[in-house]
């Protein structure tokens, strides 16, 4: 079997790729096929314009922190594997809520809702 960490560096790469998705491969506002989709978000073509612009940055810097954070314990601990896979999952899910709760909370700031 592969090691965990590489688990936990092909979930950096492919959190990375997906943020920056979020720049690169957005649709223009009246289409919004692709793109990070949020109600503050999806609100008119300037929030579409930054939020998809804010999804990246907050995106890139959770990844980054939560490697940081998984990548020595993988190397430095002997946790069973059954106990990587439930922090990274925990991660996982604790990423995707603060990446929408910065979001929301950015974006009502920044256009008062």
């Amino acid at each position: 079997m592969y090691p965990i960490y590489l688990l936990d560096i092909m979930i950096f790469v492919f959190s990375i790729y997906n943020a920056i998705g979020y720049k690169k491969f957005k649709s223009d506002y009246p289409d919004m096929s692709m793109g990070f989709h949020l109600r503050e978000i999806c609100y008119n073509k300037e929030t579409w314009d930054y939020g998809n612009k804010l999804a990246t940055k907050v995106s890139i810097i959770l990844s980054v922190i939560l490697f940081l954070i998984v990548f020595p314990l993988t190397l430095f601990f002997n946790f069973e594997r059954f106990v990587y896979i439930i922090i990274l999952i925990a991660l996982i899910i604790i990423y995707i809520i603060f990446l929408i709760l910065i979001l929301k909370i950015k974006m009502r700031k920044r256009f008062k809702y």
